[in-house]
């Protein structure tokens, strides 16, 4: 990882065209097909790890503890949003970014996202515990 480059400022986008599958289900095929804010939390997401994914090693990748969204206005079916996360802290792993996504009228949501750099195989004991008990109640 390239810790020097890992720093406040860091900045980076994610783009989409709202598709069928960004619409919630209850709202397709009404005059209200617009992106679901579920979306635009993984929208954020992505954006935050495009920022850090060029300074990571080959065996780091990074996951998201905590987010923050205020959705502000609908995006149509077909209009084009943009993400854009922008590093404001960082403290050892832990790197916290604010989030604005855009569509082409006017801003659509703005929030945080906090994510950790962690090791992609890394041996997680809790989690293979939490495995191992669910595999004996089967």
């Amino acid at each position: 990882m390239s810790d020097d480059a890992i720093q406040p400022g860091l900045t980076g986008t994610y783009a989409v065209i709202v598709a069928d599958e960004h619409v919630p289900l209850h709202l397709r095929g009404t005059n209200a097909e617009v992106v679901a804010t579920p979306e635009l939390v993984r929208f954020m997401e992505k954006a935050a790890m495009a920022a850090l994914e060029e300074h990571l090693s080959p065996d780091q990748t990074s996951v998201g503890t905590k987010v923050s969204l205020t959705h502000m206005a609908g995006t149509p079916k077909g209009m084009r949003v943009e993400a854009r996360a922008r590093l404001v802290e960082r403290e050892s792993r832990r790197c916290v970014f604010e989030v604005e996504i855009h569509d082409e009228v006017e801003p659509v949501a703005r929030g945080t996202n906090e994510r950790f750099i962690v090791l992609r195989e890394r041996k997680n004991e809790k989690l293979m515990r939490k495995i191992e008990q669910v595999n004996k109640q089967i």
